[in-house]
C-alpha cells in the first residue's frame, strides 16, 4: 500500500470511529460512550481505537471541536460594511441554522453536566466569552454598534451571554419539538432575533 493510500485509510478509520461515537452520543447520551461500545460496531479491536485516540475523553473532545467548527464554518464572517444590527442578524441566524444541522449530538452534549463537557460548553462565567468564538463575534458586534450610536451602552460580555442563553433556549426547544416545520422554525428564530435587536437599539425618542 502506497503512503498516500495508507494515509487515506488511516483518515477513513479515524473518521469512522468519530462517526460511530457521534451516533452513540446522539442516541444514548454522553455517558453511554465507551471504547467497548465503539468497537462493538466496528470490525476492529480496541487496540485500533487506542492507536488513534488515547481514551474516550479524547474522542469526546474531537466530537465537540468538530461540531463547533462546523457551526462556526456555517456562520461565516458577515460583511464588514454591514451596520452592526444587520451583522448581528446575519451571523446569529447562520449560527442557529448551523446548530440545527446536528441536533441530536448538540442536545446530548449541551445537556450533559459532567465536568469534562462543561469545561468545553460553559459560557456563563466571568471571562468565558473569550473562550468561545461565537460569543466573541457577538461581543465585538455589540461593541461596534455601541461605538456607532446604534446600540444602547451595556456590559457587552454580560449581554452576549444573556442573548446566547435566550437563543439556546429556542433552538433546544426546536430540537426537542421535532414536529415543528422548518418554515415555522425559521419564523420563530427570525422573530426572536428581531426582538433582541430592537431591544439593543437606542431609543431615538430619548435622544
Amino acid at each position: 500500500m502506497s503512503r498516500k493510500r495508507q494515509m487515506q485509510h488511516s483518515n477513513d478509520v479515524r473518521d469512522r470511529i468519530i462517526d460511530i461515537a457521534k451516533r452513540i452520543v446522539a442516541d444514548e447520551g454522553v455517558e453511554a460512550l465507551s471504547i467497548r461500545k465503539i468497537t462493538g460496531e466496528m470490525d476492529y479491536s480496541a487496540g485500533i481505537v487506542y492507536h488513534y485516540f488515547k481514551n474516550k475523553e479524547q474522542i469526546l473532545s474531537c466530537i465537540l471541536q468538530d461540531g463547533y467548527k462546523k457551526i462556526m464554518e456555517s456562520t461565516g464572517p458577515a460583511g464588514s460594511d454591514l451596520p452592526a444590527d444587520e451583522k448581528f442578524r446575519v451571523t446569529a441566524l447562520s449560527f442557529m441554522e448551523g446548530v440545527l444541522k446536528w441536533p441530536n449530538v448538540y442536545k446530548a452534549i449541551m445537556l450533559d453536566s459532567s465536568p469534562q463537557i462543561l469545561e468545553f460548553t460553559s459560557v456563563l462565567g466571568e471571562g468565558y466569552c473569550e473562550k468561545h468564538p461565537a460569543l466573541m463575534v457577538m461581543v465585538n458586534t455589540l461593541e461596534e454598534g455601541i461605538s456607532k450610536g446604534l446600540f444602547t451602552p451595556c456590559d457587552t460580555q454580560l449581554t452576549a451571554q444573556a442573548i446566547w442563553s435566550a437563543m439556546y433556549g429556542l433552538h433546544m426547544r426546536l430540537i426537542i419539538e421535532k414536529s415543528v416545520s422548518h418554515e415555522h422554525a425559521m419564523n420563530l428564530i427570525k422573530c426572536q432575533l428581531e426582538l433582541i435587536i430592537n431591544g439593543l437599539k437606542v431609543n431615538k425618542s430619548e435622544k
